[in-house]
Order: structure tokens, then C-alpha cells, then sequence
């Protein structure tokens, strides 16, 4: 499987499925904690997860040591978000951080496209006036700088993955161009069950990965 494949699930199926599409991919049962100890998983990756990722850093799951932070609420059911606070294995060897990286960028691009098709489908049924939404000079300018930015992490991620801390920077535009699709979406953007709940977990993924690092 490819991050490719898991961009499209993200855009076809939902967080819910990526993710645990994603988690599949890893070799056996492991918890890929960022540099906090933070992760947002299914409930069913949590159980009994023989190692875990701090970081970069692999060490065995001392399973005194897994805390369970909450839920995190998606239209597809929740995850469940836990920290590890296991002293890292100096000896433990090297997670793959960087291509766990562009794979979860690749997943949360495939979020954003599906937030561009809510938007313009949406767009698509307004009116103002005699004019369609979706017509209107400002909103066709506010699309078009959408869908450049997602075309420049796509570009972005092909190949080689970049280095962390331009993954960083990446994440940061997917973050970025899903709160200007969420303005163009209104208030029907922050109801209950709409699209804000899934671009909040989308965020939250970014932050339990790659919060506490150097964003300068």
C-alpha cells in the first residue's frame, strides 16, 4: 500500500479508515507516538501494542505507561488519543518518523480534497442574488488559492519525502488551506456534525505528531 492509496481512502472513506489503514501498514502491534508521546489511533491499534515511537526513538510498551487523554470526535466514530510516558531505549533502534510523517501528510491532503469537494458542492447550491456562489469573482479567487496550495503539497510529497521539518511546514499548509475552505462553508462549517469536526481531528493528528518540535 501506498500513501497514495491512503490519500485516496482519506477522501473516499474518511479519517476513520485512513488512519486505521495507515496504522496497518506498520510491522506489528506499535504505538507511533510523536515527539510528546501523543497519538490518535483507533481503539482497536491500542491493544496490547508491543512497542512504541517516541519520536524517533523505539522502545518496548511498558503498558503502566500508556495514558489515555480522551476521544477524539469524527463523523466516522472516535479515536481514541493517549500519550506514552515511557522512558525512551537509547538502545531500541529508529522509527521511521519521516515517512510516517509524509504518509499522515498524505492522508490529511486527502482530508482537505474531500473538504474542496463539500465546499464547492455546497458553493454549487447558494445563491446570492442571481448568482451562484460558486461564480462569484471573490469565491472563485478563495478556491482557486485552495486548490494551489493542496497542488503545492501534493508536488511536495512525490517522490522522496522531504526532510521533518519541511513535512512540518506542510502539515502547516493543510491546516492552513482547510480553514480557508471552512470560511467559505459559513456557519454550516461548525455544526455538530459538518465539516469542522473532521478538519479539528485532522489538526489534532498534526499536533499529536508533530507538536513539540522546533517550528521556527
Amino acid at each position: 500500500m501506498t500513501t497514495v492509496d491512503i490519500r485516496r481512502t482519506a477522501r473516499s472513506r474518511g479519517l476513520a479508515a485512513a488512519i486505521a489503514e495507515l496504522h496497518g501498514t506498520l510491522p506489528g502491534r506499535v504505538l507511533p507516538c510523536g515527539p510528546t508521546g501523543c497519538c490518535v489511533l483507533p481503539e482497536p491499534a491500542l491493544h496490547d501494542p508491543s512497542l512504541a515511537w517516541t519520536g524517533a526513538t523505539v522502545t518496548a510498551v511498558d503498558p503502566a505507561a500508556v495514558e489515555r487523554l480522551g476521544t477524539v470526535d469524527t463523523p466516522d466514530g472516535p479515536l481514541a488519543a493517549i500519550r506514552y510516558r515511557g522512558e525512551p531505549d537509547p538502545d531500541g533502534g529508529q522509527a521511521p518518523r519521516t515517512e510516517w510523517l509524509a504518509a499522515l501528510a498524505e492522508l490529511r491532503l486527502g482530508l482537505s480534497e474531500a473538504l474542496l469537494d463539500t465546499t464547492m458542492a455546497h458553493l454549487g447550491d447558494r445563491r446570492s442574488g442571481d448568482t451562484v456562489l460558486l461564480l462569484q469573482q471573490m469565491i472563485k479567487g478563495a478556491l482557486a488559492d485552495a486548490v494551489t496550495e493542496q497542488l503545492e503539497v501534493r508536488v511536495a510529497l512525490t517522490g522522496t519525502p522531504p526532510p521533518p521539518d519541511m513535512l512540518a511546514g506542510l502539515h502547516r499548509q493543510i491546516t492552513m488551506t482547510d480553514r480557508m475552505l471552512l470560511r467559505l462553508l459559513g456557519a454550516s462549517g461548525f455544526t455538530a456534525d459538518g465539516p469542522g469536526l473532521t478538519v479539528n481531528a485532522s489538526e489534532l493528528l498534526a499536533d499529536a505528531w508533530i507538536g513539540g518540535e522546533d517550528e521556527s
